[in-house]
């Protein structure tokens, strides 16, 4: 099939979380047509990761890319279902996160060749990555020499030689920030834990981060308040939530306690008292599955190596934001990320370049003709 073409019947499938089946069974059809032998990996009745293999020769390698898009954000000026092409831009939802990573991978291995290929098509990356966690638990990544993820190239400045070989880490922290219950009549007998909460917020703005090249600087940001006043009453307890982009070699539990330095540091400054012998409290944020830890691939790899001798300039980058191939990387195998060039992912007129989009089919080829 024609290399828009297919990228416009990817787009014209509604894929947004939790909506992955009709699509997972598109790309099914697909490589079942290329001779691969394809199984479903089942994540719920409706929900599954798609997995092929084919060839004989060599050691295989794990080509990835996740199914799922976020909602269509924003006001489109035009259907986000229909992709729309306007000089080297084409527009669509998914266009560039991550369908042109889909149908690159597809349209790669139309090609005639034995060597040992395996193919992961995952659900509920946009999400909190379910799909690519169970594919990392399985025997499925058991003897491949690496991963190649066609994922969004999250930096300023990507380009069509621009190999990814690291990304951020995430984790979220709460803080519980106490206060003093008292009559709504009589306010100012109490402590509005919201009001302290708000104060905290203000102050952890000037929390110093580490930092440790080549990863972008880590980053935090407030991603919830939540506190409320039951009956007439003045709130006594308030939470906080943190959302922390890590790096290497950071974790959520070394994150909580740098947090929990910073609030205590508060306490000896002054800025903050004891109320009633409870002060504030910082933990990390339970979740399903595990947080994504940060992670650097080495540019010695074999991987690395193979891949870069496809580019006649390869040019190393590393993403400010986390994806699959942070679960992956947490099994200790290499990963790569190499994405087409694009824009405007998570808002209105999401696009990617098409000529960008030519050469990732282009390069994934000549990768894999190689021995």
């Amino acid at each position: 099939m024609d290399d828009v073409q297919l990228l416009r019947e990817l787009v014209a499938i509604n894929s947004v979380f939790p909506n992955e089946k009709s699509i997972a069974e598109y790309v099914e059809q697909k490589l079942k047509d290329q001779g691969f032998l394809v199984q479903r990996q089942p994540l719920s009745d409706d929900r599954f990761n798609i997995l092929a293999e084919r060839g004989t020769e060599g050691n295989p390698i794990l080509l990835y890319a996740h199914l799922d898009t976020v909602p269509a954000y924003g006001t489109w000026e035009t259907d986000p279902l229909e992709l729309r092409e306007d000089e080297d831009r084409l527009y669509g939802l998914g266009a560039y996160d991550i369908k042109s990573g889909i149908a690159a991978i597809i349209q790669a291995c139309d090609i005639d060749s034995s060597r040992k290929i395996k193919i992961g098509f995952g659900v509920d990356e946009e999400n909190n990555s379910a799909g690519g966690n169970m594919l990392a638990n399985s025997d499925f990544l058991s003897n491949v020499e690496g991963i190649v993820a066609t994922e969004i190239l999250d930096f300023e400045g990507a380009t069509s030689n621009s190999i990814m070989l690291g990304r951020r880490g995430r984790t979220v922290i709460e803080i519980e920030v106490p206060g003093r219950s008292a009559h709504g009549g009589h306010a100012e007998e109490g402590i509005n834990a919201i009001s302290e909460a708000a104060r905290l917020v203000h102050l952890l703005e000037d929390m110093k981060l580490p930092t440790n090249k080549p990863l972008p600087n880590p980053n935090q940001f407030i991603r919830k308040i939540a506190a409320e006043s039951t009956s007439l009453s003045v709130p006594d307890s308030a939470i906080i939530e943190i959302d922390r982009h890590m790096i290497v070699p950071e974790t959520p539990e070394t994150v909580r306690n740098d947090v929990q330095i910073f609030v205590d540091s508060l306490y000896e400054r002054g800025e903050f008292e004891d109320i009633d012998g409870r002060r504030i409290n910082v933990r990390v944020k339970p979740r399903d599955v595990p947080y994504l830890m940060p992670y650097v691939t080495s540019k010695e790899s074999e991987l690395v190596k193979k891949v870069s001798s496809v580019f006649e300039d390869p040019k190393y980058v590393y993403g400010n934001t986390v994806a699959d191939e942070n679960v992956f990387a947490a099994t200790g195998l290499p990963v790569v990320s190499l994405g087409a060039v694009g824009g405007n992912e998570h808002q209105a007129n999401e696009w990617v370049s098409k000529s960008s989009y030519l050469d990732l089919i282009s390069n994934l080829r000549k990768y894999l003709q190689q021995r």
